[in-house]
């Protein structure tokens, strides 16, 4: 009777987390992959049409074969057969544990489905959600005593994900324990059928999963490194305190419930050891070292998710020893619930923190407008970053329509038709594509047509994120550099519609304090600002009324600075701070000594701020120097103009 409630119950839960994830796939945007969930997509997509995309080794033939048809329908349609996939590994945690005899095996489905970072995954189009449920299912039928379905389901696992190539050893180890020697050979049937599949069609080699692997190279130019114990340090962030907690002490008792069997090597404790323990602790080992080594792993914490559900598993190792205490015993459930309500908050805050981690979602969706918009998708387009081809919707795969990078980034025109389309940007093209924006700009064949910054300026791989947009004319010649510096420039000219300035002779602000005047050759005397001593200069205060709604709105403040002091890097600063209340909810900086050529001159230089689109009701939006260290800097002609984004059409 109690199995029979418990079940409803776990079905009863899975069934309104399902329901929540319809809902983040229709009204939220993916918080975890990047563009990496648009090139799962690209290639599940077109792979009826291409159908060697089937066998694409990055894309991984098993996820692209069960995401093919419902990728059809839209991205929405994967992020939810994801979902559905992650609550079947957690429906299949609750079946191993209630098979391990556990009690509140329930809550095994709980630290499964609401690790944050399983969570934040299953709304996703990756592939760490079906690779984690061939794992749990390929462990709850070695327990169920299925040894061959066992043997069979988990030698297709390294096509969900390579890394599950290492578990076959796991496997293989737990079948000769249990003497299940006619299910050994099963564990080649995913290498067998495909490599026959790849040897028959397309490439026409049978060792194709080994040849065309595309880890091969790249080392740490690519995926970068870091420290050993990465993972370990982020385990808060991506599991949280209680589950990293529940984690590392059953760890422990599972262990030590070894010990207590004295090391057999043939009984369950062993086998939880190899298959649960050893999965996870396996997996996670792995991308320790690649990473610390700088090969095939690029540290990102998302890949954990891809073995979470056994914590869920290892979490109840916990709850079964403090169980057998009478009096735990009493509140066992509350306290259950008490976590799990924990998990549940916990996961939803990570999700919703990592949607906003991604900061390139605003200027990617303004250059795919404006691809769209400006008659730049009846040319052939290039790229490196596979979102443009999704965004678009066109043929990802049609080589007359797309390509991907260059084969040569020394004569990239090469072989492109005129008038072609290249998208640079400064994560995918500079790192990935190893072609940084000077050498583009300087390539006589290509003409930059536009460019777009980001509304919040941030980082990649250490060069600050821009999108440049090239149109390929053999020897157009032109001076790249003159051409983006008039796009800037137009971008603000051609649309201006409202401007405010101090130039301290005839217009003063409010805090008019510090003017001071110096003299020139010709007696004239010149009136400015004086911040020596001074941390934060006179602000512009712009309400959102003033603002014109509907279209993308850029600031530039602009100003004549003579800086006498020597200034360090992110000392001298340009703020942009939407503000409701005197708080800021939206804060923007640029580093003004950046911008001088030369001290002990005046020197003008000015900076552009995109107003981001939800400005909520009573922001201010401000605009002043902060001189952090009080140096001796002077200023004049402070100068506010307020534009309307300038279209522009090849």
């Amino acid at each position: 009777m109690k199995n029979i409630k418990e079940k409803k119950l776990v079905i009863a839960g899975l069934m309104i987390a399902g329901f929540v994830f319809v809902l983040l796939a229709f009204l939220t945007p993916v918080a975890e992959g990047g563009a990496d969930n648009y090139a799962h997509f690209n290639i599940a997509r077109w792979a009826f049409k291409y159908p060697h995309l089937f066998l694409d080794h990055w894309g991984k033939p098993v996820y692209a074969i069960v995401a093919a048809p419902f990728s059809l329908f839209g991205f929405v349609t994967v992020r939810i057969l994801n979902s559905v996939l992650g609550l079947l590994a957690g429906w299949f945690v609750w079946k191993l544990a209630e098979k391990l005899k556990f009690e509140n095996a329930w809550f095994a489905v709980v630290g499964a489905v609401f690790t944050p970072i399983y969570f934040a995954l299953m709304s996703t189009g990756m592939t760490e959600i079906i690779f984690s449920l061939i794992l749990v299912l390929s462990v709850y039928l070695f327990m169920s005593e299925k040894y061959t379905a066992s043997a069979t389901l988990v030698s297709f696992l390294f096509l969900a994900r390579t890394e599950g190539l290492a578990f076959e050893l796991l496997f293989l180890i737990a079948l000769l324990i249990k003497k299940q020697y006619r299910a050994i050979p099963l564990l080649a049937t995913g290498f067998l059928v495909f490599s026959f599949i790849g040897l028959v069609y397309y490439y026409h080699d049978f060792w194709w999963l080994y040849n065309k692997r595309p880890y091969a190279t790249g080392g740490p130019t690519v995926y970068g490194r870091g420290d050993w114990y990465h993972f370990f340090v982020t385990m808060p962030n991506y599991l949280g305190y209680v589950v990293a907690f529940l984690l590392f002490i059953g760890s422990g008792l599972m262990v030590y419930d070894w010990f207590r069997e004295k090391l057999n090597l043939s009984g369950l404790a062993f086998i939880k050891i190899l298959l649960i323990l050893g999965t996870f602790w396996g997996y996670f080992f792995i991308h320790s070292y690649l990473w610390w080594k700088g090969e095939t792993s690029a540290g990102l914490q998302r890949v954990m998710a891809g073995v979470s559900p056994m914590i869920g598993l290892i979490a109840l190792s916990v709850i079964e020893k403090v169980a057998e205490n009478k009096i735990v015993k009493r509140i066992i459930i509350p306290v259950l619930v008490l976590f799990s309500v924990i998990m549940m908050y916990n996961a939803g805050r990570f999700y919703k923190r990592s949607i906003g981690y991604d900061l390139s979602a605003e200027i990617l969706n303004r250059a795919t407008n404006w691809l769209e918009q400006s008659g730049s998708l009846k040319h052939k387009l290039v790229m490196h970053n596979p979102y443009f081809s999704f965004s678009t919707e066109i043929d990802a795969w049609d080589n007359n329509v797309v390509q991907y990078g260059f084969s040569n980034n020394d004569a990239p025109e090469e072989g492109l038709p005129d008038s072609t389309i290249f998208i640079w940007d400064a994560h995918f093209s500079a790192h990935e594509g190893g072609l940084p924006l000077e050498k583009i700009m300087n390539n006589p064949n290509f003409e930059v047509v536009q460019y777009f910054d980001p509304v919040v300026p941030f980082k990649a791989f250490g060069l600050d994120y821009q999108i440049v947009i090239f149109r390929k004319i053999v020897h157009a010649g032109k001076n790249n550099i003159l051409l983006l510096e008039y796009l800037k420039k137009n971008e603000i000219e051609n649309g201006i519609y409202y401007v405010e300035s101090y130039d301290f002779d005839s217009t003063v602000p409010v805090e008019n304090v510090n003017l001071s005047y110096i003299k020139f050759a010709n007696d004239s005397t010149r009136v400015y600002y004086d911040l020596n001593g001074v941390e934060f200069s006179p602000a512009f205060h712009i309400k959102k009324e003033s603002i014109e709604k509907g279209i993308e709105n850029k600031f530039r403040v602009s100003a004549d600075f003579y800086i006498a002091d020597s200034i360090s890097q992110n000392r001298l600063l340009m703020v942009f701070s939407a503000e409701v209340d005197n708080k800021s909810y939206h804060y923007v900086t640029a580093d003004i000594d950046e911008e001088i050529v030369q001290n002990n001159e005046w020197i003008k230089a000015g900076f552009i701020f995109t107003v981001p689109d939800d400005l909520k009701p009573g922001t201010i939006i401000k605009s002043y120097i902060w001189n952090m260290d009080k140096k001796a800097v002077l200023m004049d002609n402070f100068k506010l103009e307020i534009a309307r984004q300038a279209g522009n059409k090849l």
